[in-house]
């Protein structure tokens, strides 16, 4: 069945080794969704995904983007050269020895661009979602706001950036030198309902710029700009950028991995940034939808807080070239990301990856979507009952000279109620074998592709030979300078060697600013 629908091919991502041995990968372009508990095992696929070089297609290898939280998965997956694949790493915080890359998450508006002002307002949307229907009125105009500003900078200046963006609106309602440049500015544009913002932010600074709904407005911009507070965020986000994302979709370019890395303790803060980072990668996506595609890890996504956006690339950025994988700890997760997310998003993901549950209610929901099975046993009452009747029966023929016919006729009767079985409906893993189920093992659901769902097993990395050489040590676990791999003799720890790079890589974007590289003894690239 799943050799038939595909799975047993060498490109695709990795969703697990069937009860045959057998590696099978999904090469669709629909999203995946892989929910499991903390420390279930969701590593193991994620790091798949990041070194075996199988995610892509026939035609070759996908662009990545993954969301880093933790800072683990991207000293891990950092040995890329191994697949020609260069590396930029978002990194405010220098985690991990890695390097941080200055990425402009607004260089998608351009003056030039037809699209600016639906850009613009599509950014904006990102920047400030609507996250409460009472303040919805607040949020829409904070957004006009935004995107008004942004537009006009971009047409005054070229390009815009968000500290510079974070600057401006921090004088709003002022009557400071550069705020009344801001509203000029503002005030000549082409659009009537960008110079109405204008018009209207004149007659709130005039009155009371602190009265009613301008208040309100005024609050939502600036709590979306906290973040701009931290100086390394706001140096992350300043010139000389080093990458933009529409390199990812230039002719010819190189395969690439962007790490998105940041302290998940800060994701309700820096949460704007990441779904600004998100939003402009789509963009120049969508503007070359045949460029090289592109496999988006949204891991633990639901942590950035409101974002419309994430419900809509379940449904559509298959057709950008883009496939998104959502990583959640429960279904429930997603909710945080729009009103009804946790049922439209597993509903648009062609495969589902369940492990490592333990929460009763998506135990239960796991358990009806495996479905049931018929059990047959003996029914050892009614057998019992036809072996005393078939007796019975040939006694009184013998013994009290009953009719021949109905005594063989009775005892024929019997005869099929002695093998009698009872039949059962049974669920195929009830509710608490879901939540005891080994951490190694995994539900996979591909409905439209296989008819039922499979049982998998998902290995540790560090014991699969295939990876071996094309990963570093574990920041978190493993031994400094060692790494674990699986070689024929069994599972070895072997040494990391760093040395200057050599220099046909000296250029590449991970090892600009070191001028060292590292790799596997043994594994030389």
């Amino acid at each position: 069945m799943r050799r038939k629908a595909g799975l047993n091919r060498s490109n695709g991502a990795f969703v697990g080794i069937d009860e045959a041995g057998r590696v099978c990968r999904s090469d669709q372009q629909s999203a995946i969704l892989l929910c499991g508990g903390a420390r279930s095992g969701k590593g193991n696929l994620i790091t798949r995904w990041l070194v075996d070089g199988a995610i892509g297609d026939k035609n070759g290898s996908h662009n990545i983007i993954n969301m880093d939280w933790k800072g683990q998965d991207s000293p891990i997956a950092s040995l890329q050269v191994t697949q020609g694949g260069r590396i930029y790493t978002f990194n405010p915080r220098r985690k991990r020895d890695q390097p941080s890359h200055h990425i402009n998450p607004l260089s998608h508006l351009m003056a030039s661009s037809p699209t600016l002002v639906a850009d613009a307002l599509l950014s904006s949307a990102s920047w400030i979602p609507y996250t409460d229907p009472k303040a919805a009125y607040f949020e829409g105009m904070a957004q006009k706001l935004n995107a008004a500003v942004s537009i006009s900078l971009v047409r005054k200046n070229g390009n815009v950036t968000l500290p510079e963006i974070a600057d401006k609106v921090a004088g709003l309602g002022t009557a400071t030198e550069e705020w009344l440049d801001m509203e000029y500015e503002i005030s000549i544009q082409p659009e009537p309902e960008i110079r109405e913002i204008a018009t209207d932010l004149r007659k709130l600074r005039e009155g009371n710029s602190d009265a009613g709904g301008f208040a309100g407005i005024k609050n939502e911009i600036a709590r979306s700009y906290t973040c701009l507070m931290d100086s390394q965020m706001r140096d992350a986000l300043s010139p000389p950028f080093d990458f933009c994302f529409s390199d990812l979709t230039r002719e010819n370019s190189p395969p690439a991995m962007v790490s998105i890395m940041e302290d998940l303790e800060y994701a309700e803060v820096s949460g704007p940034v990441i779904r600004a980072l998100y939003t402009c990668a789509l963009v120049f996506k969508r503007r070359a939808p045949t460029a090289r595609p592109q496999f988006w890890c949204l891991n633990e996504i639901g942590n950035i807080g409101a974002w419309p956006l994430a419900e809509t690339l379940a449904t559509i950025s298959a057709g950008f070239g883009i496939r998104t994988a959502y990583v959640v700890q429960s279904t429930r997760q997603l909710e945080n990301l729009k009103r009804g997310a946790s049922e439209v998003i597993p509903n648009s993901c062609g495969t589902a990856i369940y492990m490592g549950t333990r929460s009763t209610q998506q135990a239960a929901l796991i358990s009806r979507q495996l479905g049931k099975i018929t059990l047959s046993f003996d029914d050892i009452t009614t057998q019992t009952r036809a072996r005393a009747a078939k007796s019975k029966a040939m006694l009184d023929m013998v013994l009290h000279y009953a009719d021949p016919i109905n005594a063989a006729m009775t005892a024929a009767h019997q005869d099929q109620l002695i093998n009698h079985q009872q039949k059962m409906a049974r669920e195929l893993r009830s509710v608490d074998e879901v939540i005891n189920e080994k951490n190694d093992r995994a539900y996979v659901f591909m409905p439209g592709v296989l008819e039922r769902p499979f049982y998998a097993q998902i290995p540790k990395y560090w014991t699969c030979r295939d990876l071996a050489g094309k990963y570093l040590g574990d920041p978190f676990h493993a031994k400094p300078g060692t790494v674990e791999i699986a070689t024929w003799l069994g599972q070895r720890h072997r040494k990391i060697i760093t040395e200057p790079v050599p220099p046909q890589y000296a250029d590449w974007p991970q090892y600009r600013d070191s001028g060292q590289w590292s790799y596997v003894k043994g594994y030389r690239p």
